[in-house]
């Protein structure tokens, strides 16, 4: 299961009206995904210089750190992973596996965060939240740019207590913003609920119409 880059909304956009939700931020300084997060997308099907860019700017997929361009996070990233290039901006979808169309929680491994780096997170009640520098992280005292320690690279999540996130948007203002291995919350009971129930909906119809299919058969 994968997120899609697509360019539908620039976070520029103001279009919507803030997000009246709280939103939890946590980070864990120095660490790759956490418990309860599942990877749905970690770049390493996509070709090296893949463009990712909603359309905004230049972001693509790296194979490993550029001097001066990208630098791949310090932890918790191995292989490829993604950028955000100055004045660039990837939007990224995929909670396709949620009926709801959304997930409660989304993460990301992060890398060397610099303070013209910008988060934006949409919600399916058409609101969204911005984040920008330390905001992203929740640390207004961050070492900006540091590439090495855990105080500007490590796993960030977001929680929303009202309505579900249903996509994000990267965005720089110069180069460069990495990230790798986005996740997102592992669903709630009641979501496995409505997938179960979903799933055997489907599987009850295609059994029937394979019955249909065989009585046409031997008839």
């Amino acid at each position: 299961m994968k997120f899609l880059a697509l360019g539908l909304t620039a976070l520029a956009s103001t279009a919507a009206l803030p997000a009246s939700a709280a939103v939890v931020v946590s980070f864990a300084p120095a660490a790759g995904v956490a418990a309860g997060y599942t990877v749905v997308d970690d770049f390493e099907s996509y070709p090296d210089g893949l463009s990712i860019s909603n359309g905004t700017g230049e972001a693509r997929v790296f194979s490993d750190s550029v001097s001066n361009v990208a630098a791949r996070p310090a932890f918790g990233s191995t292989g490829k992973f993604g950028a955000v290039l100055g004045g660039g901006a990837a939007t990224f979808y995929g909670f396709e596996y949620n009926p709801a169309g959304g997930v409660r929680s989304f993460g990301f491994v992060l890398g060397s965060l610099d303070t013209y780096n910008a988060l934006r997170l949409e919600f399916t009640d058409g609101t969204f939240q911005d984040y920008f520098g330390g905001q992203i992280i929740n640390d207004l005292s961050f070492p900006s740019g540091n590439q090495i320690v855990g105080e500007t690279n490590g796993f960030v999540s977001y929680r929303s207590t009202g309505p579900l996130i249903s996509r994000v948007t990267f965005s720089s203002g110069q180069n460069s913003f990495e990230f790798d291995n986005i996740a997102a919350g592992v669903p709630e009971p009641a979501t496995w609920a409505l997938m179960i129930l979903g799933f055997g909906a489907v599987g009850g119809a295609m059994r029937r119409r394979q019955a249909v299919a065989a009585k046409v058969r031997f008839a």
